[in-house]
C-alpha cells in the first residue's frame, strides 16, 4: 500500500505562485485605470469686484480662464497672479482690473493713464517724481478707482494765527484748510478763517482762525406800549392831547450772544416772552384844517439890496463895488420884469426870484448870471436862466426878471441893466 503526502500534487510550484500574482495585479491596476475618473477640484478666481469659484480638473490656469471666457488686457493696466495657483483644491487666481486715472501736478500738467493698484502705483507708473513733504489729495495707499482725478499739491510757507499764537509753516496743500490741518488746528464747529477754508494757498500768505463761542444768555426787559387815537373836530388837525398815559410791559428774552476770539461780536434774539402786557396810551388826535396864513409880498423894491431870494454860490465874490470880481464877460442888455406866484418856468422849475426868462439862442437855460441896474441903484443879483420870456425882442439883448409882486414889476417898468456872465 503507497501513501501520499497531503498537498504533494495539489500545491504548485514557487515560480507558478509568483506569475500568477503578478498578472493579477496588472488586471487590477489596468481595470482601475479605466474605471476611475480625474480628481476634481475647485479654483477661486478674483476678478476686480467679482469673485468666481469654478470646479474643474484642468490642472493648466490660463486655459481656466479661457473656459471661463475671462481675457485680460495688459494695454488697458489688467494683470494677474498665479501665484497662489498649484492645480490642486483651494488654488487662486487673482485679476487685477486697470482703470483710467488722471494725475494733476499742482503746475496744470496732466498724466492721464490706465492700470491697477494703489495711488502710489499710480504716480509711478506716471513717471512723476514727488518733492519731499508733498500732499496727495489721496492716501498714497489707497486703490485706484475708475474715473480717479490724483491732485498733487505744491508746497508753500504761509503764516498762520490761532489762540494768541502765530507759526510759520512750510505745507504741501491747496487751500487755507489744507494748511489749517497741516498746522495740527483744530477748528469748531462755528470756528472759521479769513481767507476762508476754501481759498487757495499763496506763498507766503497770512491765515487767521477765528474761535467762534455762541452762548446764550437770558435777559428781562420793556415792552414799549403802542398809541390809540381818537378824533376830534374841536381841534386843529397838527394838535394832539394825551388823555390817558401808557404803561409799558415787560419780557423775558433768551440771546444767543457769538463771542469772536473772545470778544462779543453779534447778539441774536432766540425767542421772547411777555409777562407783562403793556397798555397803550390814548390821545386825542383833531381833524379840524387851520386857517391859511395869506402871503404878502413886498411892493416896493430894495435900493442897493439883492431882489433875487438866490444864495450866492461859493465861487461868486463881490469887489467893494457890489460887483463880481470874476466873470466870463458883461452884456449891457434892457430887463423888464414879470409876476406869475406859484407859477412854473418852461424848464419845469417853480417860478421865484432869481429864476428868469430868457431868449435861449442868446443865453442858454441854465447859464449863471449877476444883474445889477446900469444906474448902480438896484441890485437884482445872483440869477439863473430858467423860462422864457412872453416877449423876447430880438434887439437889446433883453430880459424879463421874476418879481414877488405886481407892483414891484411896475416899480421897476423897463431899465438899462448890466449882466455879469459868470
Amino acid at each position: 500500500m503507497t501513501v501520499r503526502k497531503i498537498g504533494e500534487t495539489a500545491v504548485p510550484s514557487l515560480f507558478k505562485r509568483v506569475s500568477l500574482l503578478i498578472m493579477a495585479i496588472l488586471f487590477f491596476v489596468s481595470v482601475t485605470a479605466f474605471a476611475v475618473p480625474s480628481v476634481m477640484y475647485n479654483v477661486t478666481i478674483y476678478d476686480g469686484d467679482n469673485t468666481i469659484v469654478v470646479t474643474t480638473a484642468q490642472r493648466d490656469a490660463e486655459k481656466i480662464l479661457e473656459s471661463q471666457g475671462i481675457t485680460v488686457n495688459e494695454a488697458y493696466g489688467d494683470s494677474v497672479s498665479f501665484a497662489n495657483f498649484d492645480g490642486e483644491s483651494d488654488s487662486v487666481i487673482i485679476i487685477k482690473r486697470g482703470v483710467k486715472v488722471s494725475i494733476v501736478n499742482f503746475d496744470g500738467t496732466t498724466h492721464t493713464i490706465h492700470t491697477s493698484g494703489t495711488v502710489r502705483d499710480a504716480i509711478n507708473l506716471a513717471g512723476v517724481k514727488l518733492a519731499k513733504g508733498t500732499a496727495l489729495n489721496f492716501s498714497a495707499d489707497s486703490l485706484l478707482e475708475d474715473g480717479m482725478v490724483i491732485e498733487i499739491y505744491d508746497i508753500f510757507n504761509v503764516n498762520i494765527t490761532a489762540d494768541g499764537k502765530t507759526v510759520n509753516k512750510t505745507i504741501s496743500g491747496k487751500t487755507v484748510e489744507h494748511a489749517v490741518l497741516a498746522a495740527g488746528i483744530t477748528l469748531g464747529e462755528n470756528d472759521f478763517t479769513k481767507p476762508a477754508l476754501d481759498s487757495k494757498l499763496t506763498e507766503g500768505a497770512s491765515i487767521e482762525v477765528f474761535r467762534v463761542k455762541l452762548v446764550e444768555r437770558v435777559a428781562d426787559e420793556e415792552v414799549e406800549y403802542g398809541t390809540d387815537y381818537e378824533y376830534s373836530d374841536s381841534q386843529y388837525i397838527d394838535q394832539r392831547t394825551l388823555l390817558k398815559a401808557g404803561t409799558k410791559g415787560a419780557k423775558t428774552v433768551v440771546y444767543e450772544d457769538c463771542y469772536v476770539n473772545g470778544k462779543l461780536s453779534t447778539s441774536t434774539a432766540l425767542s421772547e416772552t411777555i409777562y407783562k402786557e403793556p397798555v397803550n396810551q390814548l390821545v386825542r388826535k383833531g381833524t379840524k384844517d387851520r386857517p391859511v396864513a395869506i402871503q404878502t409880498y413886498p411892493t416896493s423894491l430894495p435900493v442897493g439890496e439883492p431882489i433875487s431870494e438866490m444864495a450866492n454860490p461859493e465861487y461868486l465874490t463881490l469887489g467893494t463895488d457890489g460887483v463880481p470880481v470874476s466873470y466870463s464877460k458883461i452884456i449891457n442888455a434892457k430887463a423888464t420884469a414879470y409876476c406869475i406866484p406859484g407859477g412854473i418856468t418852461s424848464t419845469g422849475k417853480r417860478a421865484q426870484t432869481g429864476y428868469i426868462a430868457v431868449d435861449p439862442k442868446e443865453i442858454p437855460y441854465g447859464t449863471e448870471m449877476y444883474i445889477v441896474s446900469a444906474d448902480g441903484r438896484y441890485v437884482y443879483g445872483y440869477c439863473i436862466a430858467a423860462d422864457t420870456g412872453s416877449y423876447i425882442y430880438d434887439v437889446d439883448w433883453t430880459v424879463d426878471l421874476f418879481m414877488n409882486s405886481e407892483q414891484q414889476c411896475v416899480n421897476w417898468g423897463r431899465r438899462d441893466i448890466i449882466i455879469y456872465v459868470l
